[in-house]
């Protein structure tokens, strides 16, 4: 079983307050606003955004405020195109122009993270933290990357804090459960999939392997439940379906 709940934080700043803190030229404003609306603009296509995003970096030299919100956004877009080093380097940016800013740090440890850097992540996650502790999303994707190398009471501990900022993510439940179901503490594991289900009841991942626990404990009605509601929602789920076949449906 392998944790996959992360979250990347997108720049958010309304383009209403861009607007207002632009400086006054008019020629030079307009050009930026247009840019700015255009990299924002989620029915444009990824390709065209993060050309939109780079035309107002251009035009928002000597703008530490507005500057750092575009590399924010042309850094997610990145992300989204696979474009993972340009995304570190959008976030490299951001920190060198504002060092306390933990949303860039977060971000760019999801990427680090999903490069298997796992201790360049966690270091990012850890100031990330350390400026914002109190946001469960760090927590919980720091607990991913302790996971990935192994040491799960790290991880734990890192969902049971992401748990306590926030009672109604499953995100955290559902990791925290895979965590337990690693270490063979099944019990408490079907501890957390119940929950990580009774907030997300559509969530085929926590299903499956709430019914794989459910297996493990022997409980096997309990897991046909579980895999068929998995493949209700999901028909092609493979191991939902490989797991009901085994089972006898």
């Amino acid at each position: 079983m392998h944790a996959e709940r992360r979250r990347t934080r997108w720049a958010d700043a309304p383009l209403a307050l861009w607007l207002l803190i632009m400086p006054i030229d008019f020629a030079r404003g307009q050009s930026l606003a247009d840019q700015l609306a255009a990299c924002k603009d989620e029915r444009r296509e990824t390709q065209a955004r993060i050309a939109a995003c780079t035309g107002a970096v251009g035009e928002a030299k000597g703008d530490e405020d507005i500057l750092t919100e575009v590399l924010l956004q042309r850094g997610v877009l990145n992300e989204q195109a696979g474009e993972r080093q340009a995304a570190i380097n959008d976030y490299t940016e951001v920190i060198k122009i504002d060092p306390a800013n933990s949303v860039a740090f977060f971000n760019r440890g999801n990427v680090y993270d999903q490069m298997g850097e796992q201790d360049l992540a966690i270091a990012d996650y850890s100031e990330a933290i350390r400026l914002d502790p109190t946001d469960p999303d760090a927590f919980n994707n720091r607990g991913q990357a302790y996971e990935v190398k192994g040491q799960s009471d790290l991880a734990i501990a890192d969902y049971t804090q992401s748990i306590r900022l926030n009672r109604d993510n499953p995100r955290a439940f559902y990791n925290r459960g895979l965590s337990y179901a690693n270490r063979g503490e099944y019990e408490t594991a079907l501890a957390d999939f119940n929950q990580a289900i009774k907030l997300d009841p559509e969530d085929v991942e926590a299903l499956v392997s709430r019914g794989a626990v459910h297996e493990e404990l022997g409980n096997d009605d309990a897991a046909r439940s579980d895999y068929r509601k998995a493949l209700e929602l999901a028909p092609d789920h493979e191991e939902a379906r490989e797991a009901a076949t085994r089972l006898g449906n």
